[in-house]
């Protein structure tokens, strides 16, 4: 009975991650995006695990935050400048949260199987983005491209954010394939990830990609080798970009675009230093508990806003996004979940080298999961794109696979994988 509880939230966390890449589809009579529905199936089965069947909640940091941020939420958006714009972040939030629940009661190492699947619909997603790519130009000194990459995203940089959240994430399950043949159909969807990233021409998602590959470097000696390999030929593509004309296609505005890094404050177009200033008034007017989720948009209408005439939907900054909807409360508590996250790399890297191969497996997709919430945090210092369905069940997908990476004994991982592959070898792709 255990088992067939576990094998419906399985099927449930897989339904999501199949469904990511139509996650902003609207459900018709639900006023709900397709992914929170989703998201639903699971984050009930997984609540009707612990109240009725009294499931035990495993002891998680990254837990405790997700639920603390939701209880702040509430009491923010109850206390908000617009309520009526706070219940359905709230409800989002509810649903997300017990989703993460779910994808941690699933099973030990279910991750093997999910973040394989992850990686493959990433890569589908990203192809068929680029179906429709077109002339890239760039303007105002590389500030502004035209034709930008979007794909089933909203703007490009939602694009690129999910892409480079995946970039470590798809490193790890090549590495870690059971098989050359598995190994290869994630190459190819790494690679339809690495060029949709570039082609989004997001710089907070290209620096973000760089972060979560630093992330892998430092913490897991195993994947040196490839990261050193993937960091040459950057840097090769970086260096040939930068004197390479501007009428050059693509390698022409990739180094426009790197160049504007230099001085960001050059465009004329980007608003975001008044709406960073309008963010932090709001902050300083409402210090605790903030404006409300989604009330940022409403207290921006105010005569006091430099930016009253054409008030943003958020701050365009994760942290700054974070104070003004939920002041220092919802900040701190943002803080509880990275603090979890890292515990959860701290395990990893300070256990014992593991001499079970599967064990291992899981130690180096354990921090790619943890280096792709990297990326996702430092994208966030150059926009906000969390509140997109497809990002959003990403995320949070990740910070459920992140409880799980924090909490589950690697021998136990490994018993489980080893019962699930019907005693297949395992034979790890080297590097």
């Amino acid at each position: 009975m255990r088992a067939e509880r576990h094998g419906a939230l399985r099927a449930g966390v897989v339904a999501v991650v199949v469904l990511l890449p139509f996650g902003d589809v609207a459900v018709p009579g639900l006023g709900m995006r397709l992914i929170h529905v989703a998201m639903l199936v699971p984050a009930t089965l997984a609540l009707h695990l612990v109240i009725v069947r009294g499931a035990r909640i495993p002891t998680s940091v990254v837990l405790v935050g997700c639920g603390l941020g939701l209880v702040s939420g509430i009491v923010s958006g109850a206390d908000g400048v617009d309520p009526s714009r706070s219940v359905p972040l709230v409800v989002g939030s509810v649903i997300a949260t017990c989703y993460a629940l779910a994808v941690v009661l699933s099973r030990p190492g279910a991750e093997l199987g999910v973040l394989d699947l992850l990686v493959l619909v990433g890569g589908a997603t990203a192809a068929s983005a680029l179906v429709s790519v077109g002339r890239l130009q760039a303007a105002e000194a590389g500030n502004v491209v035209n034709g930008r990459l979007t794909g089933p995203f909203s703007q490009p940089n939602e694009l690129g954010i999910f892409c480079a959240a995946l970039l470590p994430v798809a490193l790890a399950c090549i590495v870690t394939s059971s098989s050359r043949r598995r190994a290869a159909l994630l190459s190819v969807a790494a690679a339809s990830l690495a060029v949709a990233c570039v082609l989004s021409m997001s710089r907070g998602a290209w620096i973000g990609a760089l972060a979560s590959f630093a992330c892998l470097a430092v913490c897991e000696p195993a994947l040196r080798r490839a990261l050193l390999a993937i960091g040459l030929g950057a840097a090769a593509t970086c260096g040939a970009a930068l004197v390479a004309p501007a009428g050059v296609p693509v390698l022409g505005v990739v180094g426009a675009r790197i160049r504007t890094l230099g001085d960001p404050t050059q465009n004329q177009y980007d608003d975001r230093p008044l709406v960073w200033s309008e963010a932090w008034r709001q902050a300083a007017e409402h210090p605790w508990l903030g404006v409300g989720p989604g009330g940022f948009r409403s207290a921006a209408t105010e005569s006091t806003s430099a930016v009253a005439a054409q008030p943003p939907e958020h701050p365009h900054n994760l942290l700054l996004t974070v104070l003004a909807d939920r002041g220092v409360v919802g900040a701190a508590l943002g803080m509880v979940i990275v603090a979890g996250c890292v515990l959860a790399v701290r395990r990893h890297v300070l256990a014992p080298e593991p001499g079970d191969p599967a064990a291992r497996s899981v130690r180096i997709r354990s921090i790619a999961v943890i280096a792709g919430l990297a990326a996702v945090a430092v994208h966030g210092g150059f926009d906000m794109p969390l509140r997109n369905p497809i990002v959003s069940g990403l995320v949070w997908t990740l910070l459920g696979l992140a409880a799980v990476a924090e909490t589950v004994p690697l021998a136990r991982y490994a018993a489980e994988h080893h019962a699930t592959t019907n005693r297949r070898k395992w034979v790890p792709v080297t590097c």
